[in-house]
C-alpha cells in the first residue's frame, strides 16, 4: 500500500489538519477529535476517504481504538494499525467521489486544492460474476 505520503510530498513538511465536526460523544466513552489530516487510507479498503469526525476510545482489553466517520456515510473502527493519514491521496489511488462532493458542499477545500494537483475521484461498483447471463439494468 502507501507509505503514508503522496507521491512528491515533502516528508519533512507537517500535514495540515482540517477541523472536524464534533460529535455528541460522552467523554466517559471516548475523546472526540478536533482536527485530522484531510485524507485517510485504510489498507483493507479500495478508496481514499475524507474524514467527517473521529473519536479515540479505550478498549480496556485491547488498548486505544479509533472510530472514524467519513463524509460519504461510511464509518470504521480500528486499532489504527491499518490506517494511514495523508496530506494528499497517492497519485495512483482513487478518492471517494461522494466524500469529496459532500466535503466541498460543507465548505472544505477540494482535494485538488489540498493536493496542489488533480486527484482522481470515483467509486466502487459491485458486479455479479456467478451467472452467465448479463446483469439487468436498474429500473
Amino acid at each position: 500500500m502507501s507509505d503514508g505520503l503522496a507521491s512528491g510530498y515533502d516528508r519533512t513538511e507537517p500535514i495540515t489538519k482540517l477541523p472536524l465536526e464534533r460529535t455528541a460523544f460522552h467523554a466517559k466513552h471516548g475523546f472526540p477529535w478536533a482536527s485530522c489530516a484531510p485524507f485517510i487510507e485504510n489498507s483493507r479498503g479500495i478508496l481514499i476517504h475524507r474524514p467527517r469526525n473521529g473519536v479515540t476510545f479505550n478498549n480496556l482489553s485491547k488498548g486505544p481504538h479509533v472510530a472514524i466517520h467519513y463524509f460519504c456515510g461510511m464509518s470504521m473502527a480500528s486499532d489504527g494499525k491499518n490506517l494511514t493519514f495523508l496530506a494528499a491521496p497517492p497519485a495512483d489511488r482513487i478518492l471517494c467521489a461522494r466524500c469529496e462532493a459532500i466535503a466541498v458542499a460543507n465548505g472544505l477545500p477540494s482535494a485538488d486544492e489540498l493536493a496542489g494537483r488533480h486527484v482522481h475521484k470515483g467509486g466502487v461498483v459491485a458486479v455479479a460474476t456467478c451467472c452467465a447471463a448479463a446483469p439487468k439494468e436498474p429500473t
